[in-house]
């Protein structure tokens, strides 16, 4: 199988909310759960094989989100599960999350996004700590909630999630 490293954002406003980007697939990009086309995810993707993890997510919440002033912090969680991608097909998916900070206002920039990413990225919003813990929305992975209490703890460790 295919592997994939990839960095994704645990993106915090002044607020102290984070903000998720709503997926409605075409084909579910989780074997596990076939049912699953529709879900609230971190921004992020994929590394190039030239980049380090904070410049490839760097780039991806330019070409997601249009986003120049954003200050990466630590990793606070890692994550490896199988994707089924459009674009690449079946993938062991190494996943860093880091912990980032912006001021600017995000919008889905489809100008930076693929085929696929303008089929499936449907919108942005920002979620309060009470939003996260309380919803029955999908979230991805699961441990969202977790990941988004341990930014908030500079000296951890991160979390391995088993999503």
């Amino acid at each position: 199988m295919q592997q994939r490293q990839s960095a994704r954002a645990i993106l915090l406003n002044a607020r102290d909310q984070v903000l998720l980007i709503q997926h409605e697939d075409t084909i579910p990009v989780d074997p596990g759960r076939p049912d699953l086309l529709c879900y609230w995810a971190t921004p992020g993707g994929g590394i190039e094989a030239d980049e380090q993890p904070a410049e490839a997510l760097r780039r991806e919440l330019r070409e997601e989100l249009a986003m120049i002033d954003v200050t990466i912090g630590s990793e606070v969680g890692i994550r490896k599960v199988e994707l089924n991608l459009l674009e690449v097909g079946l993938v062991l998916s190494h996943e860093t999350y880091f912990v980032c900070r912006v001021s600017e206002t995000p919008q889905l920039n489809h100008v930076g996004l693929s085929d696929s990413e303008r089929r499936s990225l449907k919108t942005i919003r920002w979620w309060s700590r009470e939003e996260l813990h309380n919803t029955n929305a999908i979230l991805r992975p699961g441990a969202l909630p977790e990941l988004f209490e341990n930014a908030f703890h500079a000296d951890s460790e991160p979390l391995f999630l088993q999503d």
